[in-house]
């Protein structure tokens, strides 16, 4: 007989949310969902700004919060804290009923109150670790020393409340077991992708191109991310201007995304006919793009597992990337065991 969950998905990250922990966990909601599981999720949104649903399959509770200053680094702008301080999430916690507490992210204030809360209540509770350093552009790898003494002041207390850490990629696991206690359960679990959807559609690589304007004889080149400095977009576009320059026939470059560079980027790629800049597709559309494409380039100064490579990948693209994360650990393994060509 199978056994259904009542499960709670606490995560700083949610549709309509761009970026990887939102696909992630929205992903993971729908298929956990098709097995039989009863599936709610908490998630932050910024006072004022109403949030309109995608899908009702899941219970999703939006907690009013406010979003720190970026500064001393641009990406704290992304760091959410609950204008209630966690009194409403505890008190879901508390009186849900639910099986497992299943947070995300352990650099974010509402999954250390929904770990605080499951241990309070003595609930099972996993976290999902999605990268390691996250807070320095500017450094190669995003390392600083306010995180290294996160990591000794408060990360080992974080996960000596959890029953269970899952790594995206082996390197993000043997990073939590570094500051982990040994009785805690460790496994790596990669991103996913609706890979029926890629398999369907190979085929129409010259619909696709049609589209979206591309020349069926040109080479393709796709950005698919945040328009921030942590994805490298500025350098992509600074690099990729200076190409067309000199090569200005055969290529074609698509950049899909959005952010606080956006505008700064726009300026460097200004009349470059070979260069289209497309704002956010949609999850049922972005396939088509990353099949249309030749080559894929992803610039991060620093990641985990992103789910963009893995589209990449199941397009059959040729990737071009910073050895950053668990990136060169999944495209070197590939390269070695696949006819495809991989570039670091």
């Amino acid at each position: 007989m199978d056994t259904s969950y009542r499960i709670l998905q606490v995560t700083p990250f949610f549709p309509p949310d761009r970026g990887g922990i939102a696909n992630h966990a929205s992903n993971l909601c729908s298929k956990l969902t098709l097995l039989g599981h009863r599936v709610s999720v908490v998630s932050p949104k910024r006072w004022g700004i109403n949030i309109s649903l995608e899908s009702n399959d899941q219970t999703v509770f939006r907690l009013p919060s406010f979003y720190l200053p970026g500064w001393p680094y641009p990406t704290l702008r992304s760091v959410s804290v609950p204008l209630d301080f966690g009194r409403k999430l505890d008190s879901i916690i508390r009186t849900g009923k639910f099986d497992i507490i299943h947070a995300h992210g352990h650099h974010y204030p509402i999954t250390w109150m929904a770990i605080a809360s499951a241990s309070k209540y003595d609930l099972p509770c996993v976290l999902t670790l999605h990268g390691m350093f996250a807070l320095n552009p500017t450094v190669f790898g995003g390392k600083t020393m306010l995180e290294t003494l996160f990591n000794k002041y408060a990360f080992t207390k974080i996960l000596a409340k959890v029953n269970a850490v899952i790594g995206l990629t082996r390197q993000v696991t043997e990073y939590a077991m570094a500051f982990g206690e040994r009785s805690t359960k460790y496994s790596t679990i990669p991103n996913g992708v609706d890979t029926d959807k890629y398999k369907e559609n190979l085929k129409r690589k010259k619909a696709f191109r049609k589209k979206y304007n591309l020349d069926e004889n040109n080479i393709v080149i796709l950005f698919c991310g945040r328009f921030e400095r942590v994805k490298g977009a500025m350098e992509f576009a600074t690099a990729i201007s200076n190409i067309v320059n000199k090569t200005p026939t055969g290529l074609q470059i698509v950049m899909v995304g959005e952010g606080s560079l956006e505008s700064k980027l726009k300026s460097i790629v200004d009349g470059l006919h070979q260069i289209q800049v497309l704002s956010w597709r949609p999850a049922e559309e972005i396939h088509e793009l990353y099949i249309a494409s030749d080559i894929f380039v992803i610039p991060s100064r620093f990641e985990a597992l992103p789910i963009a490579m893995i589209e990449a990948m199941n397009a059959g693209l040729h990737v071009i990337y910073t050895a950053v994360g668990g990136i060169p650990d999944v495209l070197e393994n590939c390269a070695k065991n696949n006819d495809q060509e991989f570039v670091s």
